[in-house]
């Protein structure tokens, strides 16, 4: 007959064994993501890495031997899969971090974990510095020795500026906005490259070189405001919506704009009708010559291509050449206007943007920048 006490002494092995086995698994459980207790730690493999400091987004390389089976690797709490590497060989892993990694403290680093195949693990760290970004600059052209304005992030921690080959001099920098000459002998088109502790920034856009008027960059604007860039709201200083204010809006969204940070961003659905005229942009009165041919330069994308627009004068002198079609890249279009039509000694210029048809359906959104007015070469 079986006491009491017999009873709890198995009670009490059950509840042990039981314990033991949970211990067991999770001792032997193999986290792919993480550490386990039967860890092998492989850092030995590792040389190095191909900076101290990286920064989010930026590329990064792991050195070393035996790297073939490197599952992912994480940085802090990110983490970055085989398959999103951008190179992978047995002496080196490459790929960009995560642009949600967080930015260290002054005297901290971020761990690095490597995660093998099976059991094995190395470790690592790294500095996870800010990283500057252009996001424009203005004028978009210069002659030596004038000044530039790069607008941007984390511009403080440029340390120098090239323009093509050429190194600038930097005036000032602040963390948005950095200030720079153009270089001396400056007679070269090149985009804009910032120099920083980790990587380089370079401009999605050319400054461009000016060596004469006949570069339509570099030609006088004669209209004030024709990158576009004053203005509060959906309004633009020194231009007027005249018809259709309803269906034109500034846009600083990355893409939606040419150079600068502000765009007219213009919504077609079709629901106006047909008729050029019905969505109107003009610019204020522009001092002309009498007999004097004026060509009118903007830079233009669509969403979708399949629609057009033109330019018009104000006073109506005749002028009403056909529509342009856009694409879905920016391209630069000009409007000569020949010197017969223009018959005042001030003259609006007007961008018809409803087209000839009634297109569109989805609607297409029209993007113009850079709507310079100059005296034909």
């Amino acid at each position: 007959m079986k006491t009491i006490r017999d009873m709890k002494a198995k009670r009490l092995l059950s509840i042990l064994f039981v314990s033991a086995a949970f211990v067991l698994l999770t001792i032997r459980c193999n986290n792919d993501e993480g550490i386990t207790y039967s860890m092998k730690d492989v850092s030995s493999r590792i040389s190095g890495l191909s900076t101290t400091q990286s920064g989010p987004g930026a590329e990064l390389t792991i050195n070393g031997s035996q790297l073939g089976n490197v599952q992912r690797v994480f940085i802090g709490n990110e983490a970055v899969l085989a398959r999103n590497f951008t190179s992978h060989t047995e002496s080196a892993v490459t790929f960009n971090v995560p642009t949600t990694v967080g930015v260290n403290a002054p005297g901290t680093k971020t761990k690095v974990l490597i995660v093998f195949s099976g059991s094995e693990r190395a470790f690592t760290e790294i500095e996870i510095v800010p990283l500057q970004a252009i996001s424009g600059f203005a004028p978009l052209s210069a002659a030596p020795g004038e000044v530039i304005t790069v607008f941007g992030v984390t511009l403080d921690v440029v340390t120098a500026v090239k323009v093509g080959d050429a190194d600038a001099t930097i005036i000032s920098k602040t963390p948005s906005v950095l200030k720079f000459t153009a270089p001396a002998g400056f007679n070269t088109t090149g985009k804009v490259v910032l120099v920083g502790p980790v990587v380089n920034a370079t401009s999605a856009n050319d400054l461009v070189a000016c060596t004469g008027d006949g570069v339509a960059d570099c030609a006088p604007g004669l209209n004030l405001n024709f990158g576009l860039e004053a203005g509060a709201g959906d309004d633009f200083s020194n231009w007027g919506k005249w018809n259709g204010g309803g269906f034109m809006f500034a846009t600083t969204v990355p893409g939606e704009y040419y150079r600068g940070e502000r765009a007219l961003k213009v919504v077609r659905d079709g629901s106006l009708g047909s008729g050029q005229w019905r969505i109107q942009f003009v610019s204020d009165p522009v001092d002309t010559e009498v007999g004097v041919s004026y060509t009118l330069h903007v830079w233009a994308r669509a969403s979708a291509a399949g629609a057009g627009f033109r330019v018009s004068l104000n006073r109506d002198t005749g002028f009403y050449p056909g529509d342009v079609a856009l694409t879905t890249t920016w391209q630069r279009y000009s409007f000569v206007v020949p010197a017969e039509r223009i018959e005042d000694p001030a003259t609006r210029f007007v961008l018809d943007l409803n087209g000839t048809n009634t297109c569109c359906s989805p609607a297409i959104n029209f993007f113009l920048d850079d709507i310079k007015i100059v005296k034909t070469p």
